[in-house]
């Protein structure tokens, strides 16, 4: 192999090297923001459960706020941070089949606001993952979010959009000592039931895996914390 040939070699190595040092440089010191963006995403997803009705100063916020904030998904970034450094909670719960899980609490002047706690399932192509909110009663839906799946856009994926998550808002899953099994319909829903939800147009997989594994783990929590707690 002539000289020129192993200069070559070498000084390709060298490139090679250093582009090598330079993107793990970058990949490290960009790990934090992601990190911390994915903290916000997963933060900004739970308020959206917990719907609080308040500012992160305790003042109340109008029915524009609340559905721009928390149905929406807008909270100002620079809020977050005070309402889980002062208003929200987390406990663990022993579900009776699964193990410890995660309970999110929402309380002001230490009065209990809201419950939410983490669903997911499979939707048509795709795990849908979802925090679901409560009222302090443990039984209305106050609020809830469906987020990173792969269900299709324009029909399951229309499950991440404000209008159909808005539609589970006030809808019972607790009554008179029974469970009241939430429906997502073909179509729109019968408004005269309490659990009953309008559909996606073209996305019934979707929907029926969203209503079941929401019903599922809102029973576990009832088994493991709600029921109990409720009656006291």
């Amino acid at each position: 192999m002539q000289k020129d040939d192993l200069n070559t070699i070498r000084f390709a190595a060298i490139i090679c090297v250093v582009c090598s040092m330079a993107l793990a440089g970058v990949q490290g010191s960009l790990r934090g923001i992601q990190e911390r963006n994915k903290e916000i995403d997963q933060q900004v997803n739970v308020l959206k459960a917990l719907s609080p009705d308040f500012a992160v100063d305790g003042t109340p916020l109008t029915e524009e706020q609340i559905t721009e904030y928390f149905i929406e998904g807008k909270v100002p970034k620079e809020d977050i941070p005070g309402y889980f450094e002062n208003y929200v909670s987390m406990e663990t719960v022993e579900l009776k089949k699964g193990g410890p899980a995660d309970l999110y609490v929402l309380k002001k002047d230490g009065q209990v606001v809201s419950y939410a706690f983490p669903a997911e399932g499979k939707g048509l192509w795709s795990t849908v993952h979802s925090y679901v909110g409560l009222n302090a009663d443990m039984a209305t839906i106050r609020g809830i979010t469906f987020f990173d799946h792969g269900e299709t856009p324009g029909l399951g994926g229309e499950c991440s959009k404000p209008w159909f998550q808005a539609n589970f808002r006030g809808k019972v899953l607790w009554q008179d000592g029974e469970a009241e099994k939430l429906t997502i319909a073909k179509g729109n829903a019968d408004p005269e039931t309490i659990h009953n939800v309008d559909g996606m147009s073209g996305a019934t997989i979707t929907g029926n895996g969203i209503q079941k594994f929401v019903n599922k783990t809102f029973q576990a929590y009832n088994d493991a914390f709600f029921q109990e707690n409720r009656a006291m």
